[in-house]
């Protein structure tokens, strides 16, 4: 059936439009469709095609369908991609999120229907703020981000590190535009609020753990109330020092602090030493006394019951218990003595040479 209108004219989208008025026109022609096709293809390959021609190549239906059949299928085969294991990819149909997928190999329905979003969801992400490293090695200061005022009105130069990584790979594309410029910018909100409430001393001395604590939770608030699916790993103060004009300064009063603090140690450690020792030999030098005493008192006990038995004794064999009492105290003074005990037959004979001189106790001669 040819493309006419109710005039004849040839009006069809393959050939050359005539001129006339617009009727009711009929659907086209299949096999008109194909030979137009064929006669263009083959032109292209080399020939003017058609059952007239000139012997160029002529492509039939089933080339046709072949050759349609091999670009539907390259396009088919273009939908396969590989997810790597730190990765998930979002399929976006017409720009609309309808499914996430996991790392391996997965198809999507090619473009321009479906298109594909890999996010690093297993993969920290570090942001510098204060500083910056550079491909040479070179680090470079960024005043305007690391100079910020604290509680008590003074100026600190801090340069920090946050650590983040995606937790929804939905929210992370779709509620955010910029995620590295969103984590910064709350960065730098939260660690000069947190830095506005805190004394410079404290920043430069013993409050730095606290300080990066503090930063964390605000940044990840600010980052939860975007919905931006992103955890922040960790916050880590690299540099906190004073303005680069004030430094010396702060250093002098950092070192007298410090020397401050190492002189308190010292007598505090003294104190720790001497005052223990100290009450160790108060309570020594007590314990002896009394030792001393119990002992006294024990030893005066013994003498009088010793001497209530004597006394009773020599009641009773006054003459036996003088003896003895005799031999007892000569037996007791005599052991305290040097002593010199020469034969009384030799004494008469001849005159014995002693050195009195060198005697420190009596001289006892015997018969």
């Amino acid at each position: 059936m040819p493309w006419s209108n109710q005039n004849g004219s040839n009006q069809n989208p393959w050939g050359n439009r005539g001129g006339g008025g617009g009727g009711k026109q009929t659907p086209p022609d299949i096999d008109e469709v194909v030979r137009r096709m064929q006669e263009r293809f083959g032109s292209v390959l080399g020939g003017r095609g058609g059952n007239g021609g000139d012997g160029g190549p002529e492509l039939s239906k089933g080339m046709l369908t072949g050759i349609l059949g091999a670009m539907m299928l390259v396009w088919g085969a273009s939908g396969f991609y590989m997810v790597a294991a730190d990765e998930e990819a979002v399929v976006l149909r017409f720009g609309k999120h309808t499914e996430t997928k996991g790392p391996g190999l997965n198809w999507h329905i090619p473009y321009p229907v479906e298109t594909i979003e890999k996010l690093p969801v297993t993969r920290v992400q570090r942001l510098e703020i204060g500083f910056r490293h550079f491909a040479d090695g070179a680090i470079r200061k960024r005043t305007n981000e690391s100079l910020m005022l604290t509680r008590d009105e003074n100026i600190v130069d801090i340069s920090f590190i946050v650590q983040y990584k995606i937790k929804s790979v939905e929210d992370y594309l779709f509620n955010i535009d910029d995620a590295a410029k969103t984590v910064r910018d709350a960065a730098d909100s939260a660690i000069r609020e947190v830095i506005g409430r805190t004394m410079i001393d404290d920043v430069l001395t013993t409050k730095k753990a606290e300080v990066e604590v503090e930063t964390e939770q605000l940044i990840q608030s600010i980052l939860d109330s975007y919905a931006s699916g992103i955890t922040v790993a960790t916050v880590k103060l690299q540099d906190v020092q004073p303005p680069e004009r004030v430094i010396k300064e702060f250093k002098d009063v950092a070192s007298a602090r410090e020397d401050k603090e190492r002189a308190k140690n010292e007598a505090e450690a003294y104190a720790n030493d001497i005052i223990p020792n100290a009450r160790g030999e108060a309570k020594k030098m007590v314990l002896d006394a009394e030792a001393y005493a119990q002992e006294v008192v024990e030893r005066a006990k013994g003498e009088a019951s010793r001497f209530d038995s004597l006394l009773a004794a020599y009641k009773q064999a006054p003459d036996v218990t003088r003896k003895r009492l005799y031999m007892e105290t000569m037996e007791d003074v005599m052991t305290r003595v040097d002593k010199v005990i020469v034969d009384g037959a030799v004494a008469k004979q001849v005159l014995p040479y002693l050195p009195l001189d060198r005697q420190t106790g009596k001289v006892e001669v015997t018969k």
